[in-house]
């Protein structure tokens, strides 16, 4: 059995990614829970210098309330609010180059706190979405459903 050698590209980066899914452990926890507006979300820490070095960017990814992803750097420089991961994820590894960058995905809804960078017709979006979330309830009353006796069924 042969051993393949590996060689690292001089022109690449030399960090390709990383990425840490972060979930939330709370009971009972509501995911269509909609933050008051002016509340800041709180992000996870950065993790220890010996899982993360300092020198590697790091950005959290998640979706808002409204289903939309939300890209934004963890020391809060910048952020965007995106249609699709893959553009979100985009997103992270052009603001970090020519290094690259470590990506962290969040599991409860977050909020942009930041200016938004990502793309103009996306954020029209999420504002018309928003506008439209308000007038749905998070939990629709129920709706009886009587069953009917079909021909042949035991009375």
């Amino acid at each position: 059995m042969t051993r393949h050698e590996t060689h690292l590209d001089a022109d690449g980066p030399l960090l390709r990614g990383l990425c840490l899914v972060v979930k939330s452990h709370r009971p009972n926890h509501d995911q269509r829970q909609q933050p008051t507006p002016g509340t800041v979300t709180k992000y996870p820490r950065r993790p220890d210098t010996g899982v993360l070095s300092k020198s590697i960017p790091l950005f959290f990814i998640g979706r808002n309330r409204n289903g939309l992803w939300i890209a934004r750097e963890a020391e809060g420089r910048t952020g965007g609010v995106f249609l699709l991961k893959r553009s979100a994820l985009r997103f992270a590894q052009e603001n970090s180059e020519p290094v690259g960058c470590a990506t962290m995905f969040l599991a409860g809804p977050i909020n942009l706190d930041t200016e938004d960078h990502g793309n103009p017709l996306v954020r029209w979006i999420d504002a018309a979405l928003s506008s439209v979330n308000r007038f749905i309830p998070a939990y629709p009353p129920e709706i009886p459903i009587m069953q009917k006796n079909r021909k042949g069924d035991w009375r």
